[in-house]
C-alpha cells in the first residue's frame, strides 16, 4: 500500500514565503510572477467594466489579484473580484470571482478553485477563457454552482447583489 505524505502549511508560513503563491487547504501553488500580457488584457478590461458598474455602490469595490483568507490554511488570489464592505479586510467573501485561464492554472482553476469558491459562498463564479474568447458563468444556488451562461459577446448583469454589476463581454475580447 502506497501512503501518500503532503506538507501541510498554515497562514503563519504562507506569509513568510517568497514569491508569488496561494495556499489552498494546506498546500502551496506557486503563480505565475506576471500573466501573459493577452490574461492581463482580459482581467483589465473585466474589471474596467466592474469598476463602471459600480460607480453608484460605495458598498462594493473591484479589485485586481487581492489576497482572500478563508482559513487559516487557505489564502488565494483571484484574478478579479467584487467584495463589499472593507476592503482592507481580506477574510471578507467575495460577491463575484473571475478567474481568467492559462495553461499552468486551468485544473485549478476548473476544479480546485471551483469547489473552493462554492464552498465558501462567492455567489458568482467567471471563468474566462481568452484563447477561446469566451466565459463561463456559475450561479451559487442552494450551495452548488449552477451554470447560467456561456459567453462570448454578450452582456453579463447581476440583479441579485448588494450592488449589481454588467459585463459586456464584446469589449473584453478586443
Amino acid at each position: 500500500m502506497a501512503v501518500e505524505y503532503f506538507e501541510y502549511y498554515t497562514y503563519e508560513d504562507y506569509k513568510k514565503w517568497e514569491g508569488d503563491w496561494e495556499l489552498i487547504y494546506g498546500h502551496p501553488y506557486a503563480i505565475a510572477p506576471f500573466a501573459l500580457p493577452s490574461h492581463q488584457r482580459v482581467s483589465v478590461k473585466i474589471v474596467r467594466q466592474l469598476d463602471e458598474s459600480l460607480d453608484n455602490c460605495q458598498d462594493c469595490y473591484a479589485l485586481v489579484e487581492s489576497e482572500i483568507k478563508f482559513s487559516e490554511d487557505t489564502v488565494v488570489r483571484p484574478d478579479v473580484m467584487v467584495t463589499c464592505g472593507d476592503i482592507d479586510n481580506i477574510t471578507i467573501t467575495p460577491e463575484i470571482v473571475f478567474e481568467v485561464i492559462s495553461k499552468g492554472s486551468i485544473k485549478r482553476d476548473e476544479l480546485l478553485k471551483f469547489n473552493l469558491y462554492k464552498q465558501e459562498g462567492v455567489k458568482y463564479y467567471g471563468i474566462a477563457y481568452p484563447d477561446d474568447k469566451r466565459v463561463k458563468i456559475y450561479k451559487l444556488i442552494n450551495g452548488e454552482y449552477i451554470k447560467i451562461a456561456d459567453l462570448k459577446d454578450e452582456i453579463f448583469k447581476t440583479d441579485d447583489l448588494k450592488c449589481n454589476i454588467e459585463v459586456n463581454f464584446s469589449k473584453v475580447w478586443l
